[in-house]
């Protein structure tokens, strides 16, 4: 190991020291008064007793997901155990909570029959806590016994090996059979709950039916039929969006070892590389039961559920980001990474450049009426612009499907392809919004690699004063709110949390957004307190990754605090990457290995009170199997 001791004395920390600091101080306190306000006992306040419906469990969940996260960074230990109660809470509720199939919301706790956008979601939490709690033995065998789920040789019938494909796009702990939509009511994707947002905006998959215009999907005489479509097209068979599973077999694997965890990865991510190659290039959005592209769907390689032609790349993005990712983390071959990178490829052959932007489709479907009220390059008669299938056509939105491939390979022609994609009629990139846009708060990607790349160096301060900003106003809230919301509805919670954990991420592991839909943090650095044995920075400590390129790494750790300390900094969030060499104030450093021109997966610096270090370390990346273990249990 690498042990290193601060030399450098400072009279006053810099200010993203005590920004960072004062960060994690104002999110425990934060989250005292948030569980006082809006939880009872633990439990959420949300379902009501006589709620019967399928939706819901994942937005509860996601107003506390990344407490485990922000703790596995050096927040609290009070995160930790809020984060817990809350999860407990939200079991026990939701396995009270009915569907209309005769079980609850959640059975043998994980969601009964979902989509992967939802469930992946709500796994955020499941995925936190590998990180926070590796050593909770109840926190490894929900990891495992929920990716048994999909394991071909279950009984719930989640995963047919043979072919190589999951059976539905509805899944879960009670297996794919409760995808009727006609048994939700009310609840239903048709009317209802997001009714008008779902087909007024993403427009009308069936097009080859006898639906003219999106607006007939709002018209309730035609609810019976819909009902029919849903049922013979999205009911069985796989979707892209599946693909998100892959995160729950590596946290199982991370876990556990175990090798069938890896090779389900692999071979489910084969199986949708043979179906890219027999349709050309471009991934399908629907696959039948007996692999048949376009089985119920007349022949057409799109008009699935959370396909090309219902959401589009947004959708269809989050299965080929998470698989191609999981699968470079698993096997350390960063060739897994060309399944993304050809769709991306894909959409930026197809697009159209308006000025300095190109403007990419996002979605393709068939010929017919386009008057809705969509996004994107429009006719001049106000029209959705269809060209040869392709629509919708505007900037890249979904920064992390661009960053991560970029981030996960640190290759040259992955930056041009950032750079290809700039939405140069946006804002500037070296800019910090002090509220995120959307839930899952992606945005500061832009400016985090302008930072990286010298071009913005107020960065750290300004997303942390940012993430603050953000924080306080949701506090004020709540004190004006005085405890209970006056209206309860399934987001009640998210749309409080006051914990931001993006700058967190970016400066003090080197990392980005994680997929919002069922991403595993992909990361530089993570940091281990060695005196208490628990993840993340000592009391005091503030780090700031600098650099970030395939040759290594530019780190800074400053103790801010009064009392002594000592880092162990790993290479990787899961100890995947290897350190192969270290410079301390431009002098190299030699590790104490096991033989000569290895690399170690750890350093250990010494930090006495008002000290700082800055190193640069060359990396070795996807060197070593993942692991959640921390680095005292790998020795």
């Amino acid at each position: 190991m690498y042990e290193l001791a601060a030399r450098r004395s400072v009279a006053q920390p810099p200010e993203w020291a005590t920004r960072q600091r004062a960060l994690f101080d104002l999110f425990e306190t934060a989250v005292d008064d948030f569980v006082a306000d809006y939880l009872d006992d633990g439990e959420p306040l949300w379902p009501p007793a006589d709620h019967v419906g399928v939706d819901g469990y994942d937005d509860i969940v996601e107003g506390f997901y990344n407490w485990p996260l922000v703790y596995a960074m050096g927040g609290d230990e009070s995160l930790l155990t809020h984060a817990e109660q809350a999860y407990e809470g939200a079991l026990d509720r939701f396995e009270r909570a009915e569907t209309p199939h005769g079980h609850p919301m959640v059975v043998d706790e994980f969601e009964q029959c979902r989509d992967w956008f939802h469930l992946g979601e709500g796994n955020l939490f499941t995925y936190n806590m590998g990180l926070a709690a590796p050593d909770d033995d109840l926190v490894v065998e929900r990891a495992t016994r929920f990716a048994d789920m999909y394991l071909g040789d279950s009984d719930l019938g989640n995963y047919d090996p043979d072919e190589r494909l999951v059976t539905a796009p509805m899944n879960g702990s009670a297996g794919p059979g409760y995808s009727d939509l006609s048994a939700f009511g009310a609840q239903s994707t048709f009317g209802g709950y997001g009714a008008d947002y779902r087909w007024a905006s993403h427009g009308l998959p069936w097009r080859d039916l006898e639906f003219e215009s999106a607006t007939e999907l709002l018209d309730p005489d035609n609810e019976e039929r819909l009902f029919e479509i849903y049922d013979e097209r999205c009911s069985k068979g796989d979707i892209p969006l599946n693909l998100a599973i892959s995160s729950l077999m590596a946290n199982a694997f991370m876990h556990s070892g175990d090798e069938e965890y890896r090779e389900w990865v692999t071979e489910y991510l084969d199986a949708w590389r043979d179906r890219v190659e027999r349709n050309g290039g471009v991934i399908p959005d629907n696959v039948g039961l007996s692999d048949e592209i376009g089985e119920y769907t007349n022949g057409e390689w799109y008009g699935g559920t959370y396909g090309w032609s219902w959401g589009g790349w947004h959708y269809v993005g989050v299965g080929t980001t998470t698989a191609a990712e999981n699968a470079t983390l698993l096997t350390g071959e960063r060739d897994h990474l060309d399944f993304h990178r050809r769709q991306l490829d894909h959409l930026v052959q197809e697009g159209i450049e308006q000025g300095d932007t190109l403007h990419i489709p996002h979605k393709y479907g068939g010929e017919g009426d386009y008057h809705y009220n969509g996004s994107g390059l429009r006719e001049d008669d106000g029209e959705i612009l269809w060209r040869d299938g392709y629509y919708e056509f505007k900037p890249h939105r979904d920064d992390p499907y661009l960053f991560h491939l970029w981030y996960m390979s640190l290759d040259e022609a992955d930056r041009e392809r950032v750079e290809a994609l700039r939405d140069w009629g946006s804002r500037e990139w070296k800019q910090v919004d002090m509220r995120p846009s959307s839930k899952h708060g992606a945005g500061n990607e832009w400016a985090w690699l302008a930072y990286l790349e010298g071009e913005f160096p107020e960065f750290p301060e300004r997303v942390l004063e940012a993430n603050r900003a953000h924080a306080q106003e949701l506090l004020d809230r709540m004190a004006e709110e005085d405890r209970e919301p006056d209206e309860l509805n399934e987001d009640y919670l998210r749309d409080r949390n006051p914990v931001f954990h993006r700058g967190l991420l970016n400066l003090t592991m080197g990392a980005p957004q994680p997929v919002y839909y069922g991403g595993l943090v992909q990361a530089q650095v993570r940091h281990f307190d060695p005196e208490r044995e628990r993840p993340g920075l000592p009391e005091g400590v503030a780090a700031l990754v600098e650099r970030v390129d395939d040759d290594g790494i530019d780190l800074t750790l400053v103790n801010t605090g009064s009392r002594d300390r000592e880092v162990l900094t790993q290479a990787g969030a899961y100890a995947e990457h290897e350190f192969t060499g270290v410079e301390v104030d431009g002098e190299k450093r030699d590790a104490e290995t096991g033989g000569p021109g290895e690399g170690v997966d750890a350093i250990s610096v010494s930090l006495p009170s008002g000290t700082r270090l800055s190193l640069s370390a060359s990396v070795d990346r996807f060197a070593n199997d993942p692991t959640y273990a921390a680095p005292w249990d790998r020795r």
